[in-house]
């Protein structure tokens, strides 16, 4: 079976929404999909690890429906943005420093930012930089443990350019349905398409490399004391109680550390609640996002 052609990827047949590749100061680009009103507070949406924009259709379509101009780039090194293989272009500060130039891009000054997993770590440091006016976060790294795997990460090799298309070959599909199956909870379930458009990037093999390389560079440990009292703005944190890829330990001692944080649970929920619980996540962020105080 072949993988999606470009072409088909999300937002195709998606109505109300659009994507583009924005050029970074810095010379990558990274493919942005956008939706709602042109003139509608901004939100920033920011995936975790190997996935892509596509986690996000039912938010985007949420959002736009209450009004808000959402964006979800596909972070660097997924999807159809740029995957850039410079020693260091994953570490935490690499990918907030590249999140940064895309604002600049868009002209976004303080957006709410909705991030989740990986996503989630480099949502804490662009808050922490002044740029987020609040936070959302689910599942994110920092604020509980991820899989032991990682911690094996740093002694990862570093791919060469001709073992990537090896291992577009040996990326199969059955091994993304596995990945699916983990980070569902018990409330949701994915879709034949689902996996077809999460397998689909793997045919680049500098997607391939650039997700090894990204376990081995990026900063996957819980948030610091001093990291934590530098999130100043509002921040909701949001986890299901059958999260088993960050899993929520320290959970509630970490947010409690957060100036404005709140803590939130989805009993029975996995990894991916904005999947899982679509109504129930758009319903909690338009309250959250729209409060005041």
């Amino acid at each position: 079976m072949p993988r999606l052609h470009p072409d088909e990827w999300f937002p195709a047949a998606w109505p109300g929404m659009s994507a583009r590749r924005v050029a970074l100061a810095d010379g990558t680009a990274m493919r942005v999909v956008e939706a709602g009103p042109a003139d509608g507070k901004p939100v920033l949406l920011l995936h975790g690890w190997a996935v892509s924009a596509y986690l996000w259709r039912h938010t985007l379509a949420g959002l736009a429906a209450a009004g808000y101009r959402a964006y979800a780039p596909d972070l660097p090194g997924h999807g159809l943005s740029d995957a850039p293989s410079e020693k260091g272009a994953y570490t935490l500060g690499s990918l907030s420093q590249r999140c940064v130039l895309l604002l600049d891009a868009l002209g976004l000054d303080q957006p709410m930012i909705l991030a989740q997993s990986m996503g989630g770590r480099v949502a804490t440091v662009l808050a922490a930089r002044g740029r987020a006016e609040r936070l959302v976060l689910f599942g994110p790294v920092g604020f509980g443990n991820v899989s032991p795997a990682t911690a094996y990460a740093p002694f990862l090799p570093e791919l060469p350019e001709a073992f990537g298309d090896f291992a577009t070959a040996i990326v199969t599909r059955q091994m993304i349905e596995v990945v699916q199956r983990r980070v569902h909870g018990k409330l949701g379930w994915f879709t034949d398409r689902d996996v077809d458009e999460y397998w689909a990037p793997t045919q680049f093999p500098a997607i391939v490399r650039a997700q090894v390389q990204m376990l081995r560079e990026f900063s996957w440990d819980p948030l610091t004391p001093a990291e934590l009292a530098a999130i100043e703005v509002r921040t909701l944190v949001v986890f299901g109680t059958d999260d088993r890829t960050v899993r929520p330990l320290r959970t509630a001692e970490l947010v409690s550390q957060l100036p404005r944080g709140r803590l939130e649970w989805v009993e029975g929920g996995g990894h991916v609640l904005m999947e899982e619980v679509p109504e129930l996540v758009n319903t909690a962020l338009v309250e959250f996002l729209s409060s005041t105080g």
